[in-house]
């Protein structure tokens, strides 16, 4: 008896185990990819910055109002910036405001302050003894309107006095503040 031998072409069995293995890679590197926008920047923070701490002033050099963070962390790919334990400090003479949060983001215009989470507003209007209390968790600050407003729902206290409602507008250069959606309060007298 003779035995036959075979003959194996190991050519194209290799090429069939190539293309299973780049297969199996670009698998994996495709459940792996960064975040890119279309600028081609992930959303990685470009800068931090620690004790932040900024003060604006008006044409004739007069302090204007003062931005504070224990972190300031600027993204590049949308232009947005995070502010961790936020504070904002109205300086004008005639109604002074202070706004704190937990967090807070900046515009990419720098011309508006999104205060969020546990905001708490200390305004104290122009020929007003008792200062007024807001607490909301959203509140957006207008600097440069001297604006404050928010259309989620607020507790405002001045003295004895509660207040909630639905909306809050508070109008730095008319010395005013609006509200409004189911305003209700309660007011007890002074004893």
């Amino acid at each position: 008896m003779t035995g036959v031998g075979y003959h194996v072409n190991w050519t194209p069995l290799g090429l069939a185990l190539i293309l299973a293995a780049l297969g199996t890679w670009l698998n994996v590197v495709s459940r792996h990819t960064e975040t890119v926008d279309n600028a081609g920047f992930t959303h990685d923070p470009d800068y931090l910055v620690e004790n932040f701490d900024a003060l604006a002033y008006d044409l004739q050099g007069n302090p204007q109002h003062r931005l504070t963070a224990t972190r300031m962390t600027h993204y590049m790919d949308d232009d947005t910036t995070v502010l961790d334990q936020p504070g904002f400090q109205s300086l004008d003479t005639r109604a002074r405001a202070e706004v704190h949060s937990r967090r807070a983001l900046i515009s990419a215009d720098g011309k508006r302050v999104f205060f969020l989470d546990r905001v708490r507003v200390n305004h104290l209007p122009a020929g007003a003894n008792t200062p007024i209390t807001v607490e909301t968790d959203y509140l957006q600050v207008t600097p440069e309107m001297r604006t404050l407003e928010t259309d989620r729902s607020i507790i405002l206290r001045q003295g004895t006095a509660q207040v909630g409602a639905g909306r809050l507008f508070i109008d730095g250069k008319a010395g005013t503040v609006s509200l409004s959606g189911q305003v209700r309060g309660t007011y007890a007298p002074a004893r």
